[in-house]
């Protein structure tokens, strides 16, 4: 299984979301996040969804800066995402559509269920 997934977002600040597949930390996969957005020609703006890490709090998101060889660690912080904002669907796309995953993650019933039902969190 693959530790995460990078999604291309057509948004004119964040270019890249990376939704993280595992209850370990992102920092945990520096090496293959920085090798995977080589591949990709990547640079600039991007965010994390750890949600499976964090859960859905106020540290489910963050964003950095990636300069086309390695994070900029003085750019990481936490990112307010709106509830309505579709970079959280993805996330919640990737979990209903792998209930297994859904299941044994740390996320509470509720929220199980409103994923498992096709609600966005």
């Amino acid at each position: 299984m693959n530790n995460f997934d990078i999604v291309n977002l057509n948004d004119k600040d964040i270019k890249i979301l990376i939704i993280m597949k595992t209850s370990d930390s992102p920092f945990d996969f520096v090496n293959e996040l920085q090798e995977q957005l080589k591949e990709i020609d990547f640079s600039g703006l991007f965010i994390i969804d750890e949600l499976l890490h964090s859960g859905n709090n106020e540290e489910r998101f963050i964003s950095g800066f990636f300069d086309g060889n390695s994070f900029d660690n003085s750019k990481f912080r936490f990112e307010y995402i709106p509830k309505k904002n579709i970079i959280r669907s993805y996330m919640c796309n990737y979990l209903k559509s792998d209930l297994e995953v859904l299941n044994y993650s740390g996320l509470t019933d509720k929220q199980q269920k409103l994923i498992s039902h096709g609600c966005v969190i």
